[in-house]
């Protein structure tokens, strides 16, 4: 069995590789790519796998940019960091997906279903392909920051910010830890790219993430004081966004 794997990220690439070499010890990597252009002329240059190991959203755009270009004849096991990618599409043929982070025993589960399909899988679909281009090209939402420093060049995770808040002009992502990481993008921008399930703009300055979120209490002039899970932090809605702050966390309760 060959497989290809395409993550931009090297140690979840490595434990990719890792998890399909306990699985079967005589199955063969042709090849980890880390890129949209690299995996276009990958597979411009080679035959196609048994199989292939793909992360949704690669630094330079949507795994689906390599399928418009080039015709992928085989069974692809996707892997993504939010569950908003979970499409019903994956089930309709047996092909699923990998929620990070990946814990072995699933992986072992979405191969025995590639196993079972096998023998009859002679080509995906061109209408399963054009579903789940559709669905993955609805609104994605960014899945990382690209941070440069003197010391090289970070990956943020944006599930892991929990909030951003701009300082001398400057917006600045914070972690669980509190360590800053400088943005460069607009606060408008970044309202824009994140998913709005999990991200709230509250004010002029500050977007907050859902999932830090400890507890909300009042403030003067109907605000709202929010209060951050081991963080020292205290962010305070504005009058016009708090409305709308209550109806976002409502709807996150309901959901």
């Amino acid at each position: 069995m060959k497989v290809v794997v395409i993550e931009d990220e090297p140690p979840a690439a490595e434990q990719l590789c890792d998890f399909l070499r306990r699985y079967d010890a005589e199955a063969s990597i042709a090849g980890v790519l880390a890129s949209v252009k690299e995996a276009v002329c990958w597979f411009r240059e080679h035959p196609a796998p048994d199989l292939i190991l793909s992360d949704i959203q690669l630094l330079d755009g949507n795994a689906f940019r390599i399928f418009d270009q080039v015709e992928i004849p085989c069974p692809i096991i996707f892997t993504t960091a939010y569950d908003h990618f979970l499409l019903p599409a994956f089930d309709k043929n047996g092909i699923g997906y990998l929620l990070k982070p990946i814990e072995y025993e699933k992986f072992a589960a979405a191969m025995r279903k590639f196993e079972q399909l096998r023998r009859s899988f002679t080509l995906l679909g061109q209408d399963l392909l054009r579903e789940l281009k559709a669905a993955l090209t609805q609104p994605g939402y960014k899945e990382r920051f690209v941070i440069k420093a003197r010391g090289g060049i970070y990956l943020l995770e944006t599930r892991f910010v929990a909030y951003i808040q701009i300082q001398d002009e400057i917006p600045f992502a914070y972690d669980g830890q509190g360590a800053r990481y400088p943005l460069h993008e607009s606060l408008t921008q970044l309202e824009k790219s994140l998913d709005p399930l999990l991200f709230f703009r509250l004010n002029r300055s500050e977007i907050v993430n859902l999932r830090f979120i400890e507890k909300l209490e009042p403030y003067s002039h109907d605000r709202l004081a929010i209060k951050l899970k081991r963080l020292n932090v205290t962010l305070i809605s504005s009058i016009n966004r708090t409305p709308e702050l209550r109806s976002w966390i409502e709807d996150s309760l309901v959901k």
